[in-house]
């Protein structure tokens, strides 16, 4: 058996989108697959590859009562796993997880804050037919925007309010995608604790909410480069405020005057959205940073 999802960008309502914002989330075209097949074996064999093809992570677990343990050192990789399968285990018989071999690949660096975490309990929920959302938040905090991107080749806006999630096929395809790029920062955020952060905030989330969805809905709707430019900065500054953080472009990049630059996701880490020229992105560049997709090459557009 072999099951697919993919990985995921978030445009606006970063933080957020965990107290019921509307984002415009967009899927990505990088995917990570899930084969299952049948061993000559009472463990549960789980091997991991990454996007150069590489076993990045190997483990054989066995049944323990009614949970698993393995053979290796006490890791978070192997206890994460036997959490979400502690979850399949409530719905499904957990010896029908044994004698079977797990085996991910990834087309997409895992450092690059696309959704392998995301993609990976999508596909488990699929081979265990439970519902993708459960299981995520059986094991991790978030909104599940990311899991919603999973199954879909189009934009979308999400929104998850005290638990009533909302999903919505929405159109952009912006007449000025070609000024804009996603670069990788070269290094990883931690998402979960990110979220532990920002949950120790307290601000006036009711009003910043509705400016962040006027924005949202204002960002699907524009169709001028130079508008856009001008939403991204007070979307960038309406955060800035709210984490205590100042935008990268104010801090890292500040030198950049070709166009705009907005942080994705939890800010210090993974990708940017860039405005400018094909030429402009030689300043990022010389600073070393070459993980550069043109816009439309890495999410799926309507």
């Amino acid at each position: 058996m072999i099951f697919e999802s993919n990985g995921k960008i978030l445009l606006t309502s970063e933080y957020l989108v965990l107290d019921g914002a509307i984002s415009l989330a967009l899927p990505s075209k990088l995917t990570q697959k899930l084969f299952v097949e049948e061993i000559d074996s009472d463990c549960l064999q789980w091997v991991s590859y990454d996007n150069k093809k590489s076993i990045w992570y190997e483990e054989r677990f066995f049944k323990s009562g009614k949970t698993m343990t393995y053979d290796g050192k006490k890791n978070n990789i192997s206890e994460k796993i036997i959490s979400l399968f502690n979850h399949i285990h409530h719905s499904k018989d957990i010896q029908n997880s044994f004698g079977k071999k797990f085996v991910t690949k990834m087309n997409f660096n895992r450092q690059w804050g696309l959704g392998s975490s995301s993609t990976l309990v999508n596909n488990l929920a699929m081979w265990a037919n439970i519902s993708p959302y459960d299981l995520l938040f059986s094991s991790f905090k978030g909104s599940g925007y990311d899991i919603a991107c999973c199954d879909k080749k189009h934009p979308i806006l999400y929104s998850n309010n005290k638990d009533i999630i909302s999903i919505n096929r929405t159109s952009f395809n912006p007449s000025f995608k070609r000024n804009l790029f996603f670069i990788y920062q070269g290094k990883k955020q931690n998402t979960q604790n990110s979220i532990y952060s920002y949950n120790k905030i307290r601000f006036d989330k009711k009003s910043t909410i509705g400016k962040i969805n006027e924005l949202t809905k204002n960002i699907v709707e524009c169709n001028n480069l130079l508008e856009f430019e001008t939403l991204i900065e007070r979307h960038e500054d309406i955060i800035s405020k709210i984490i205590k953080i100042n935008p990268i472009q104010k801090s890292t990049f500040k030198d950049y005057n070709k166009g705009i630059i907005k942080s994705l996701g939890s800010w210090g880490g993974d990708f940017l959205l860039v405005s400018g020229e094909k030429k402009d992105l030689n300043y990022f560049k010389q600073k070393g940073y070459d993980t550069i997709f043109n816009f439309e090459d890495l999410v799926y557009l309507n």
